[in-house]
């Protein structure tokens, strides 16, 4: 019972992110059509979620298995920038396209999900593959002069 309780909870807060990230998306994307986001080279909702990002003083943004490829660590406490992620449509959603479609009504199927996506800036993240200098006790065990 209580693992249902922590699933809801996780749940909302996703749900709440994504609405707050929705809010951000529109607000930029109003403010681009007002002419305040000229200088973007990347004119999407997600060049300007990067864009907002910069501004912040969050650059270099990646996921954490990418900064984890890369020999870095997310700092503790920090917290994921987010953007929305490459479009999902279930199986059950391609079959209900599939029936507007045939129907006629090819409009009304254009329903894309985008996840969330989560990223950390280069400020948010460590180094862990740091060099330290060999003890005298490895060179003892090593074979080489």
């Amino acid at each position: 019972m209580k693992k249902e309780r922590d699933e809801k909870k996780e749940r909302e807060a996703r749900l709440l992110k994504r609405q707050q990230l929705k809010i951000l998306s529109q607000s930029l994307v109003a403010r681009r059509n007002l002419g305040e986001y000229m200088g973007n080279e990347d004119d999407t909702v997600n060049g300007l979620l990067r864009f907002y990002y910069a501004c912040k003083g969050y650059t270099n943004l990646k996921t954490f298995k990418e900064w984890k490829e890369a020999g870095y660590t997310v700092r503790k406490g920090e917290k994921a920038l987010l953007i929305w992620g490459m479009p999902i449509t279930s199986k059950a959603e391609k079959q209900r396209i599939e029936e507007l479609k045939k129907q006629g009504r090819e409009e009304e199927a254009k329903e894309d999900f985008f996840p969330l996506c989560y990223l950390f800036a280069e400020s948010q993240v460590h180094n862990c593959l740091l060099y330290t200098s060999p003890s005298p006790r490895d060179s003892e065990r090593s074979r080489m002069p």
